[in-house]
């Protein structure tokens, strides 16, 4: 008895100790580089906003933030790396919206979007748009709509089988009652090749993606996705506009740390990059670009965030009643 007292005794004096140990730590860092995993390939969105960030967090805390790209299963590999890693804040991860969708998708998914990380940041949002090409007989959403009811089948583009894009066009199916069929495609870019020339009658692209293709009249946008017109197409409408009022699914992009990181660590991340995201150039060159950063999102507020996207997805999956092949 004598012996469990001193263990029990041992414990309690060696917690504060520990505590102490963690806060110093969490004080002191950064002491040597941090690595930022993005979970998908170098050139695309998550890349270009994971760098800018990156570059700013090299310059406030005077050590290195190397980017590591580490793509593959719609950001599951980079992700699940990250999950594994210490929680010592010197591996943090990039992802984007499939970090929220996966666990409604991939019958094997060995992490939690929540449980498995400490949300740091919101980066970026953007939606996605409804596109044709130049010679479709659809100049607006409501001929689009219309259009749609004589046609037998109405496919549409895609970046990827249980992407966004994917399951954008696959809501708009459910609400509309247009006979859309999905089309899938290796990247938005490969979609917009065919919809540019004609290929194929409609697709679903985010506003990062579709780079100058709107502007420059190489293909037409009908509406965006999101429960807000997009600041750099402020003429083109909503899909809620048009009646659909439960419809609203956008793209973002997000910075997590493992489970556990320290809070002090979190914080700190978290004050100087969203500091970072509401610069006024950092403003316009997301709205350039198609898409919004400035939120003021605290880490609790931005877990919350990722738990409703997590609902939303899962409940847009089975409403759509869309089955996935592994």
């Amino acid at each position: 008895m004598k012996n469990a007292w001193k263990k029990l005794a041992a414990l309690v004096l060696a917690v504060p100790a520990l505590l102490i140990s963690a806060h110093a730590a969490a004080a002191q860092w950064p002491n040597k580089p941090v690595t930022i995993v993005v979970s998908f390939v170098p050139g695309g969105a998550t890349d270009l906003i994971g760098r800018l960030v990156a570059e700013e967090l090299t310059k406030v805390f005077k050590q290195p933030f190397v980017i590591l790209n580490k793509p593959g299963a719609a950001g599951q590999v980079g992700t699940e790396f990250v999950a594994a890693q210490p929680a010592d804040g010197y591996t943090l991860l990039i992802s984007a919206t499939g970090h929220a969708m996966a666990p409604s998708i991939q019958e094997k998914v060995n992490y939690d979007p929540v449980k498995s990380f400490e949300p740091i940041a919101l980066l970026m949002t953007m939606p996605n748009l409804l596109v044709v090409p130049p010679t479709s007989p659809a100049k607006t959403l409501g001929e689009f709509l219309q259009w749609g009811k004589t046609q037998p089948s109405i496919p549409f583009g895609s970046a990827g089988t249980g992407g966004s894009t994917h399951l954008s066009g696959e809501f708009f199916r459910h609400v509309t009652g247009l006979p859309m069929v999905h089309v899938a495609y290796k990247g938005n870019g490969p979609s917009m090749t065919d919809v540019m020339a004609g290929h194929i009658p409609s697709a679903f692209v985010d506003t990062v993606s579709v780079g100058d293709l709107v502007h420059s009249g190489k293909v037409r946008a009908l509406a965006v996705t999101s429960d807000k017109r997009s600041k750099r197409y402020p003429d083109v409408p909503t899909v809620a506009e048009a009646g659909f009022k439960d419809y609203n699914l956008d793209n973002w992009v997000g910075l997590y740390a493992p489970a556990g990181t320290p809070a002090a660590i979190v914080e700190q991340l978290n004050r100087e990059v969203t500091r970072f995201l509401d610069t006024p150039a950092m403003r316009q060159r997301m709205e350039e670009l198609g898409a919004d950063s400035s939120n003021h999102f605290s880490p609790q507020q931005f877990r919350q965030f990722v738990q409703d996207e997590v609902n939303k997805w899962r409940k847009t999956i089975q409403v759509t009643g869309v089955k996935f092949t592994q």
